[in-house]
Formats: C-alpha cells, sequence, structure tokens
C-alpha cells in the first residue's frame, strides 16, 4: 500500500525523482543536475557523482544500440572538476555506468546521455560486467515481462585510492531500487574478487543510509 502511495506521488512529480540528498544548483559538493533522461548530484570537488536517480518504464526500452561516445559533460559549471574519458585510460577501472545504456534506449539522444562522464565512476571489471550487470539486467526484466514501473539510485561512497589523474575510486558502489511490490537496497564491494549473485549484496534500508548519508524515500 505505501508503495502503491509512493509511485502515485512520484507521478506528480516533474522528474519522478525525489531528491535524496538535497542537492541544488548553488552547491559545489552537491550540485544538482537535471537531465533529459535522469537526475545527479554531483561533486565539483571531487569530481564525480554523488549518486544518479532514474525512472524505467517499458517506453524506456527500444531497439537504438549502444553508443560508446564517452565524453566530458560540458553543461557543468566552469569551476567544477570535470572528468574526460581518458582520465581512466590504463587504470585497470571499467568507466562503469550509473544510469546504465541500456536502461535508455528508446532514443539516440537518450542513450548518448549516458555516456557523459558524469554518470562514470571507476569499478572493477569484475563488479561492473558482474553481479552490477545482472541485477541491471533484473530491473529491465521486471520491466519488460511484468510491466513495472521502477524508481533507481545509484552511485558510489567512500575512497580507496585514486586514478592517476585524481578520480576517486569508491570502496562500494550501491544501489536502491523501487517497484510496485518490493523494496532493493545493495552494497556491492568495488572489489576484484565477488559472488556473481546480486543478491549476496542486499543489505537493509537503515544499513544503505547510514553508509551514504542519503534520505531514500
Amino acid at each position: 500500500m505505501i508503495l502503491n502511495l509512493l509511485f502515485f506521488v512520484l507521478s506528480y512529480l516533474p522528474t519522478g525523482v525525489p531528491n535524496i540528498s538535497g542537492a541544488s544548483t548553488a552547491s559545489t559538493t552537491n550540485y544538482l543536475a537535471v537531465k533529459k533522461g535522469y537526475v545527479m548530484s554531483y561533486n565539483g570537488v571531487e569530481g564525480r557523482a554523488n549518486w544518479v536517480g532514474w525512472t524505467l518504464q517499458f517506453s524506456d526500452l527500444g531497439s537504438v544500440e549502444r553508443s560508446n561516445r564517452f565524453r566530458e559533460d560540458s553543461d557543468l559549471p566552469r569551476q567544477f572538476k570535470r572528468i574526460d574519458h581518458d582520465d581512466y585510460r590504463e587504470s585497470g577501472y571499467d568507466r562503469g555506468h550509473l544510469c546504465n545504456s541500456e536502461d535508455r534506449t528508446s532514443s539516440e539522444y537518450l542513450n548518448e546521455e549516458t555516456f557523459l562522464m558524469s554518470n562514470m565512476i571507476p569499478q572493477t571489471p569484475e563488479l561492473n560486467r558482474g553481479p552490477f550487470k545482472f541485477l541491471e539486467a533484473y530491473c529491465r526484466k521486471l520491466v519488460l515481462k511484468k510491466g513495472q514501473k521502477l524508481l533507481i539510485y545509484s552511485g558510489g561512497i567512500g575512497a580507496k585510492g585514486r586514478l592517476t589523474s585524481g578520480v576517486p575510486i569508491p570502496q562500494y558502489c550501491w544501489k536502491a531500487i523501487y517497484t510496485p511490490t518490493e523494496e532493493i537496497y545493495v552494497l556491492f564491494p568495488n572489489e576484484r574478487t565477488l559472488e556473481k549473485n546480486w543478491n549476496k549484496y542486499r543489505v537493509t534500508k537503515d544499513r544503505l543510509e547510514k553508509m551514504t548519508g542519503f534520505q531514500f524515500p
């Protein structure tokens, strides 16, 4: 009942994505950027997103091919630290999407938008191509097979070092997913050795809120 009420209220918001951190365009470390296909809180000092939020429904999924056009986000304020695709070169880390490209295949523009480097965090290949990817596929399955509409948040927390370009490497990568029937909170270690089953990394809402400092719906 509560989840149904949540989705009813969300349908009347401009983006359908609640602001979980109080992000605003007046902040340099919690800067609110509203894109066509997702909403973002960006840390202009560190040069990485705090979180990215988006909705996922049947109309978002189409036949558009993956863009692979990684590029700097020129819409961010000039004084902010901006990341370019070369900042990850020879780092051993993937340019890990937060809002993944497969969730935005209804138009070329929306797919290309997911390749803005502000929407990336350094992820180990084992995470990015493993349980993180499998969870993304599960979300799309809920949309395609069950006709559900989802609300999704994703981000990285902590720092276990930096790329040579100065980009922080998150210690954990997380997701919060809301469906009409359940809430899913997941906390992945950004490591080389991982379980393939994403369910192994489920946590409670309280724990994820304490770890991230965000207030989820």
